[in-house]
């Protein structure tokens, strides 16, 4: 896919709403479209974080697992989603396992150059970092509920000083 195409690309996706075309440009240059069959691993638990994935269309499972317990199902993402972050926060390896439920083509952002351009332009660093913990706010906030799901407790009702 050209640069121009991949451009065009990330003007239409949502994560990227209201950024500008310069930025747009210098994350064209480091992107790649790639496409994935249905019940295709992306990425591994505990892989080396190198890249981070938007995904165009197409669903995705997030999947952890431990050896006691299996694996479970954190969540679904779909069109617009960035998955694969943890190389944005300087995280070593990724945190999940991400499997194609559907085809899925996505735009693969390599993470240290993607940092590198959040460094180097500070206004788009804290604009595109704000919109990756949105992200991480989402993806805890799916976690605490499947905890609390398989777990099969509910919180107690706690009275605050403010009630």
């Amino acid at each position: 896919m050209s640069e121009a195409s991949i451009l065009e690309t990330l003007r239409n996706v949502e994560f990227f709403h209201d950024i500008g075309d310069e930025h747009l440009e210098k994350l064209a240059k480091i992107a790649k479209l790639v496409e994935f069959p249905p019940n295709t691993t992306i990425f591994r638990e505990h892989d080396t974080a190198k890249e981070m994935y938007l995904i165009i269309s197409g669903r995705v499972s997030l999947v952890i697992c431990e050896r006691r317990v299996g694996c479970r199902e954190l969540m679904e993402v779909g069109d617009g989603d960035l998955i694969g972050w943890s190389p944005l926060v300087s995280r070593p390896r990724l945190s999940d396992t991400a499997r194609t439920l559907t085809a899925t083509n996505a735009l693969v952002l390599d993470g240290e150059q993607t940092l590198d351009f959040c460094r180097q332009d500070t206004a788009f660093g804290f604009e595109f970092m704000c919109r990756v913990a949105q992200v991480l706010s989402q993806r805890l906030s799916a976690t605490r509920m499947k905890l609390l799901e398989m777990s099969g407790f509910q919180l107690p009702d706690v009275q605050l000083e403010s009630d």
